[in-house]
C-alpha cells in the first residue's frame, strides 16, 4: 500500500526521533552536516522526486472476520517543486493515471490546488469531500481528486532530510555517499499503528552539498478490527537543482483565490 499512509510513516518518525534524540541519537558526520545545512540556508531551489517503488498489488487477505480485499495501490506521483527567495512554494504533482494538481503555498502558509473545478481552498477541498460522502455510495472520479488534493505534502527537502538525520543512530560512509538505516522502537510504531517499519536513507555528496538522496520505507500496518497487517512501501529519489527561482509559473487567477480566501468576506 502507498501511504496516505506515507503520513502514518512521518508522524512514526517524528515520535521516534524524539524518543531517540535523548539517548541513542548518533552524530551525523560533519561534512553531511554542513551540506544540508548548506540546503537549509538557500533561500531559493528546485527539487524534483522520482517514484522508484510500483507498490505491491492489491491482495486478498486470512482474517479471523474472513476474506479482506485490501484497496488497490495509491501510486505516489512525480513531484517537482520550486521555493523562491521571499519564501512562496509551488508543488506540481503527477499521478501514473494521468491526474496533475498543482499546489501554491505562500511564506505564511495560505495554500491553493489547481483541480479539474479549477483553484481550490483547503476549505474547499474538505467541503467537497463532504459532498461526497454524503451524495456518493461508491467512490466517484470527483472523490479521487479530492482525497489527494487533501492537505498535500509540502514539506521542503531540507526539512524532510533533518527529520530522519535526528532519528539515525549510525552512519555508513562510501566515499561521498551517507547510508543510515532506522527501525523505530515498539512505542513509536503502536501510538501510529505500525506494526514494523524500516527506513533507509542514502544521501549523494557532490562538491560539499546535497545532490540527492534515496529515501526508502519499508513496514506495515495492523487493522486491529480484522487482525491482519497490510504491507507499506515508499521508494523515492530526490534530485535537487540550486539554481534560484526567480518566479513561480502560477497564473493570476491563483494570486487572486489566495487574496479572496484572506478577506473577512469570504469566510
Amino acid at each position: 500500500m502507498k501511504l496516505s499512509s506515507l503520513r502514518l510513516i512521518r508522524a512514526a518518525l517524528v515520535a521516534g526521533g524524539a524518543m531517540l534524540a535523548s539517548s541513542l541519537q548518533a552524530e551525523i558526520p560533519r561534512p553531511l552536516a554542513a551540506a544540508v545545512q548548506e540546503l537549509r540556508d538557500q533561500r531559493s531551489y528546485s527539487w524534483e522526486i522520482i517514484n522508484a517503488d510500483p507498490a505491491p498489488p492489491a491482495q486478498t487477505i486470512e482474517t479471523r472476520r474472513g476474506r479482506v480485499a485490501t484497496l488497490p495501490p495509491n501510486p505516489a506521483p512525480h513531484v517537482k517543486g520550486s521555493l523562491t527567495s521571499n519564501g512562496d512554494m509551488l508543488i506540481k504533482r503527477d499521478w501514473p493515471d494521468g491526474l496533475q494538481l498543482d499546489t501554491l503555498v505562500t511564506a505564511d502558509g495560505q495554500m491553493v490546488t489547481l483541480t479539474p473545478e479549477g483553484w481550490l481552498t483547503n476549505q474547499e477541498v474538505l467541503t467537497g469531500i463532504s459532498e461526497e460522502r454524503i451524495n456518493q455510495s461508491a467512490p466517484t472520479a470527483r472523490a479521487l481528486w479530492l482525497r489527494r488534493a487533501d492537505r498535500p505534502d509540502i514539506r521542503r527537502p531540507d526539512a524532510e532530510l533533518m527529520a530522519v538525520l535526528r532519528s539515525a543512530t549510525e552512519f555508513e560512509v562510501n566515499g561521498d555517499t551517507y547510508i543510515t538505516r532506522i527501525s523505530l522502537g515498539e512505542d513509536a510504531r503502536e501510538r501510529n499503528g505500525l506494526s514494523a517499519l524500516q527506513v533507509t536513507l542514502a544521501v549523494n555528496l557532490r562538491g560539499g552539498v546535497v545532490r540527492d538522496y534515496q529515501l526508502t520505507v519499508q513496514g506495515s500496518r495492523t487493522l486491529a478490527r480484522v487482525g491482519a497487517e497490510i504491507p507499506l512501501s515508499d521508494d523515492r529519489f530526490v534530485i535537487l537543482t540550486y539554481l534560484p527561482v526567480r518566479k513561480l509559473d502560477v497564473p493570476d487567477e491563483a494570486w487572486a483565490k489566495l487574496k479572496a480566501a484572506r478577506s473577512p468576506g469570504s469566510r
